[in-house]
């Protein structure tokens, strides 16, 4: 009864909902929680602690600091008035009393604190998927699960069970770098060189960059192509069928069809012999079995229904994701590191000719990540910890790169008065901290009309 209720879409949507929006907040309150601790630690005054920005829905004042929960719950911020008295009143808000601005040391603490609380946050999530997450809920390898016959994948030599080991040089180790080198390097129908290890053999070969992995983004990979391990089995059996005769089971997993490994579907959809017996060998459980069917035509009232033994197909094995491709806790943080960096490059210094463009393509604002939370939640407790473990690492590494506004800009203009012995000019530091929130901000909106855009384009 209680299942029932859970998986019930009435549950289940609202459920994923409330629990992405707790999760994504749990990732911006970790972070914001680094920077008010370090500097309640130091003697600083804290004005505001808020989750979300905007009008508050929710605020009270414990022990001289402000509470809140604000309507709009992609961000927050704590406002300190003595780590940036001038510089951050566009974000945090004028302050009527006058304070001794905070040490440079003291500031760059507390800007550390908040990346942080979000790597702390973030190995925890880690370690627990590294100790107790059971092995089916770790993630896609190099490894080829299965190519679909006649696909550009197929065309170019890729066999099931190769382990890509390169995309034009450029080494790969999990799925989701494959696929981000392959939308990398070229747009619909470029050439791109693969490097692949077949029974310890080393091979190359050319693929071309034909399937659009969104059709909201014209961003294209290598067609035909799933991540390993996987198995091919059954995922129903028809009533009266010579498979339900012969005692075929949902989950069955097919190993071999006439004598031949069983590793596309085709072989088994698309035969040259319709009406000819097949062979199967299945694995149930622990157990080999191995059974003769005689096709026939399943449902007479489909027009050309060629003969079947009345079995519907699946991917054994098939729930595997990108933020979960390691089990190590050091590897899961360096795989996020890696991921980021590598867009981040693609921005800033692109190897290719229109790199730059299809790597902001491929970039979400918080919507997009709301709703990736929203699916993922849908998919197990693990997955949804590997989800989160990657957005802190995110921002935990975006906040410290050197730009006014982001905690990488305080630590910047803390370093100067440091090397400098004395503070940047506040005008400046005024000056270049509205410039940035104003980017900032236009970033955001762009980030909002694209990720509306790209949902309109999904459901019409």
């Amino acid at each position: 009864m209680l299942e029932s209720i859970l998986t019930s879409p009435y549950f289940l949507w609202p459920f994923s909902i409330i629990l992405a929006v707790f999760l994504f907040s749990l990732a911006v309150f970790i972070h914001e929680l680094g920077h008010f601790l370090a500097a309640k630690w130091l003697g600083l005054k804290a004005d505001v602690f808020s989750i979300g920005f905007g009008p508050a829905l929710w605020k009270r004042t414990i022990r001289g600091t402000e509470l809140r929960i604000s309507a709009i719950p992609f961000g927050g911020y704590v406002s300190l008035p003595q780590l940036d008295p001038e510089g951050m009143k566009q974000i945090q808000g004028d302050h009527s009393e006058t304070l001794p601005p905070a040490t440079p040391w003291k500031r760059i603490i507390v800007a550390v604190a908040g990346p942080l609380g979000n790597v702390v946050l973030a190995t925890l999530c880690a370690a627990l998927i590294s100790w107790f997450a059971p092995d089916k809920a770790i993630g896609a390898s190099t490894e080829i699960g299965y190519v679909k016959q006649d696909s550009s994948g197929w065309q170019a030599g890729l066999r099931r069970g190769d382990t890509i080991l390169a995309v034009n040089q450029t080494p790969v180790n999990t799925w989701s770098a494959f696929q981000t080198e392959c939308f990398l390097s070229g747009s619909t129908n470029d050439v791109v060189q693969i490097t692949y290890q077949r029974e310890g053999m080393q091979h190359t070969t050319s693929a071309v960059l034909d399937t659009q992995i969104s059709k909201t983004e014209a961003i294209y990979i290598i067609g035909g192509l799933l991540p390993g391990p996987l198995e091919l089995g059954i995922r129903e059996v028809l009533p009266d069928s010579p498979a339900a005769q012969a005692g075929l089971q949902f989950g069955d997993v097919i190993l071999e069809l006439n004598g031949e490994p069983f590793t596309a579907f085709e072989q088994l959809t698309h035969r040259e012999q319709p009406l000819e017996p097949i062979h199967l060998k299945l694995r149930r459980n622990q157990e080999v079995l191995e059974v003769t069917l005689q096709p026939t035509v399943v449902d007479a009232s489909t027009e050309k229904e060629p003969p079947r033994i009345g079995v519907m197909l699946t991917f054994i094995g098939r729930a595997r994701f990108q933020w979960m491709a390691e089990r190590g806790i050091y590897a899961q943080l360096e795989s996020d590191v890696t991921s980021v960096l590598r867009v981040l490059k693609a921005l800033t210094i692109p190897k290719t000719e229109g790199e730059r463009g299809r790597a902001a393509k491929g970039l979400g604002g918080p919507l997009m990540i709301l709703a990736l939370f929203i699916q993922v939640i849908q998919m197990g407790i693990w997955v949804s910890l590997g989800f989160l473990r990657l957005i802190c690492m995110n921002l935990a590494f975006l906040n410290l790169l050197p730009l006014p506004v982001l905690d990488g800009g305080h630590i910047m203009f803390a370093l100067y008065a440091v090397i400098r012995r004395k503070e940047a000019s506040t005008k400046v530091i005024s000056m270049v901290t509205c410039t940035f929130s104003i980017l900032l901000i236009g970033v955001m909106i762009w980030f909002l009309f694209s990720d509306i855009r790209r949902f309109v384009l999904n459901i019409f």
